[in-house]
């Protein structure tokens, strides 16, 4: 078959024809998020911004909003009044590993105690109790982002552990319970001016009591129930059995302030302003019963920090 000028005229115009009709993929907004994302130059590369209380927020574009992939997120909420929600038993949907939880997030300590021990900066009180630490403290193979959290059995009168901080600090841990907020008084975490000893120094202590969360000051016993000081087991912020949730807390002994967050809101009625000024010298975490019963807690993802650190990081 021979062809002619025309005939290869013909050709190329039809070659200019179908890629007209193929576009060009770098400007159909598209961009790097392949099919998954929105591209565009309206993204850009991505932003940070800094709330009123410390937290630094960030969006990264990379092209698309999901760059190609799924992305979910789920809001849980506790007030005054309300019963917190917390992420399920065992179910992880955070990742926070040492040194990861974000920037200034491990200012202080932070672990998710992945490495199957208990950091060096981590220490057992009461002191005398130390020797026979294993009785109450394990690093369990119940996690919350990954396969192992800080487990302690709550048996006697106090089994905490304390990690040294300063005065005024900022803290984001998940706990669970094998059973629902009691009706006794315990105490979950602590800070404290003394050395450790539960007898030594002014504590103030975040638990339970009155089927609720609380803070309590040791020294007077003075309280803050979550739902605004009825003592009854109605209302307040209640922790269900074997769930886990964020429990988030502001010490600032010389400013005499403390708040308490649980799944990133605000538990207003345990705000306080006036207890201190305090120098706080370690924080605790663990379980301490008073008049409560046995109760068997995981900790887990704890960072300490000089700002906000927040529940999604």
């Amino acid at each position: 078959m021979s062809f002619t000028a025309r005939s290869f005229g013909l050709l190329a115009l039809l070659a200019l024809a179908s890629l007209a009709a193929c576009g060009d993929d770098s400007s159909s907004g598209s961009g790097a998020g392949g099919a998954g994302g929105s591209g565009g130059d309206a993204a850009g590369p991505g932003s940070t911004s800094t709330g009123t209380d410390g937290v630094t927020s960030s969006s990264a574009s990379g092209g698309g909003a999901t760059t190609g992939s799924a992305t979910t997120s789920a809001t849980t909420s506790a007030t005054s009044g309300t019963s917190a929600t917390g992420t399920g038993g065992g179910d992880a949907t955070t990742t926070t590993s040492t040194g990861s939880a974000g920037s200034g997030a491990c200012d202080i300590f932070c672990s998710d105690f992945e490495d199957g021990a208990l950091p060096s900066e981590v220490q057992f009180f009461p002191e005398y109790l130390r020797s026979s630490m294993g009785d109450y403290v394990t690093v369990d193979s119940t996690g919350h982002s990954g396969s192992r959290s800080v487990k302690v059995s709550g048996t006697g009168f106090s089994q905490m552990l304390g990690v040294p901080v300063p005065s005024t600090f900022w803290g984001r841990m998940y706990i669970k319970g094998d059973s629902a907020s009691q009706m006794g008084h315990n105490t979950y975490v602590a800070a404290t001016t003394g050395n450790g000893d539960p007898n030594n120094g002014e504590d103030i202590r975040i638990g339970e009591h009155q089927c609720q969360l609380e803070l309590n000051r040791k020294s007077d016993d003075a309280e803050k129930l979550s739902n605004g000081g009825m003592y009854a087991c109605s209302g307040g912020v209640k922790l269900a059995a074997n769930t886990w949730y964020c429990l988030e807390f502001h010490y600032n002994g010389p400013g005499r302030e403390v708040r308490v967050f649980v799944d990133g809101t605000e538990v207003d009625a345990m705000h306080v302003t006036d207890w201190g000024p305090y120098e706080y010298k370690l924080f605790k975490f663990g379980f301490e019963k008073y008049h409560g019963g046995n109760k068997t807690m995981w900790y887990d993802d704890i960072a300490l920090a000089t700002s906000r650190v927040g529940c999604g990081t």
